[in-house]
């Protein structure tokens, strides 16, 4: 096997999972990141058994369960005390399966820690602007005009924004009407096992799922999530605060004691959504990753699961495959109907909980409590949670994550082995 040199643009989830992926493959990567000092952004996230398998991989499975909440289940209503719309076990499915809700901080101490012992170089303050030479060795452009390179392979998973994804040309980009205000709280007394979920129409969401708790502290947190119409959250700092925590307890009184937490706008952290998908996410030795690549609204909670997929799979394929020419084109092949599938799913299901409609709400009332005791329906739901289905028919069964390449390492030549995404 041949070591390359490689530059990973974004130490997020995406870019440092990938970069301590591609060192225990025998490469030599380098992380590029932004900001002085690299940082989490955002409140909580769920850790789908997909995102577990690869945490596993890299030794880090323990860390999280250590600072994350075992999630055995979602449960949504509407309303106080209104239809029954979800309550799904993953055990459902296969007995031990689970989730990890964890803060994103914690994560990203796991990962950067994964880094650290793995003694891979990371740049700081090198907001990345440009990249030429694409098609030999690329050199990448920094905003101060630095140049670093040139390297074998450039790995782009810088998120949403990238600055290097318009290399690549043709994308569709659809932005969504709904976003979302994040933040975390301490916990008051919610089951710390379950994602828990109301609705009032389709207009307005609320979540809570307990995310464990932070490396330097023992308190058990959790995040909160309160979707809205893009035009409310643009006028969010100017919401009157107790008004709104008495809307938000008038749909769920129970987070009344949470929601008296949030004492300022700043408190929560506003988010807008977008669906993105670029079609050849590769040119030359440029290949996207993560959110880079593929975008979709967080209603199946999939987006740090799959930055850790594609992470797993990409350091996979250079292993698999003698060349760099060869190595991409497979790798966005095997993820390709996964990111398909959950950004079809994504979209078709947002309408039900996060659109101006006065439609899908009443309809999601009436059928999805029936539809989901329907025993082949219950199950096919369940894999979609787990992040299992790579296609309307096809799945990856829980029990082969663990196989070679997902757990372990992958053997030269085998071409078998390998996350099959």
């Amino acid at each position: 096997m041949v070591s390359l040199s490689i530059a990973v643009v974004g130490a997020g989830v995406a870019g440092l999972a990938a970069a301590a992926c591609l060192a225990d493959a025998g490469h030599r990567p380098v992380l590029f990141e932004r900001f002085d000092e690299a940082r989490s952004v955002g409140a909580g996230l769920l850790l789908q058994p997909t995102g577990l398998a690869v945490l596993e991989r890299l030794g880090l499975r323990q860390g999280a369960a250590a600072l994350g909440s075992r999630i055995e289940r979602l449960y949504g209503r509407c309303g106080p005390s209104g239809p029954l719309i979800f309550d799904k076990r993953y055990d459902d499915l296969l007995p031990g399966l689970h989730g990890i809700g964890i803060h994103r901080a914690s994560l990203f101490h796991l990962l950067m820690q994964a880094a650290a012992t793995r003694g891979i170089a990371l740049e700081r303050a090198a907001e990345i602007s440009d990249i030429s030479d694409i098609e030999n060795r690329p050199i990448l452009v920094d905003s101060a005009g630095r140049r670093h390179g040139p390297f074998d392979l450039v790995i782009d998973a810088s998120g949403a924004r990238s600055r290097l994804r318009d290399k690549l040309g043709a994308r569709r980009r659809r932005p969504y009407r709904h976003g979302a205000v994040w933040g975390v709280a301490d916990d008051t007394g919610f089951a710390r096992d379950a994602l828990q979920q109301r609705y009032n129409t389709a207009r307005f969401m609320i979540g809570v799922l307990p995310v464990g708790r932070l490396p330097d502290d023992p308190t058990p947190l959790n995040a909160f999530f309160w979707s809205m119409p893009v035009e409310a959250l643009d006028g969010w700092n100017a919401t009157d605060l107790a008004a709104w925590r008495a809307e938000v307890a008038a749909i769920w009184p129970e987070t009344a004691p949470l929601t008296q937490q949030f004492l300022a706008h700043e408190q929560l952290t506003p988010a807008r959504y977008a669906q993105l998908t670029v079609a050849e996410p590769f040119r030359g030795r440029l290949v996207l990753i993560g959110d880079a690549w593929h975008q979709t609204s967080p209603q199946l909670g999939q987006g740090a699961n799959m930055a850790l997929l594609d992470a797993a799979a990409l350091a996979d394929a250079l292993t698999l495959h003698a060349d760099i020419a060869t190595a991409l084109p497979a790798f966005v092949a095997r993820r390709r109907g996964h990111i398909r599938f959950y950004q079809m799913a994504s979209t078709v299901l947002t309408q039900f909980f996060q659109s101006h409609s006065r439609l899908t709400g009443p309809i999601r009332n009436l059928a999805f409590g029936p539809m989901g005791r329907l025993p082949w329906l219950r199950t096919e739901m369940v894999k979609t949670l787990a992040g299992l289905k790579t296609g309307p028919f096809s799945w990856q069964e829980p029990e082969k994550l663990a196989a070679t390449g997902a757990f372990g390492a992958v053997p030269s030549g085998t071409a078998s082995a390998g996350l099959q995404w």
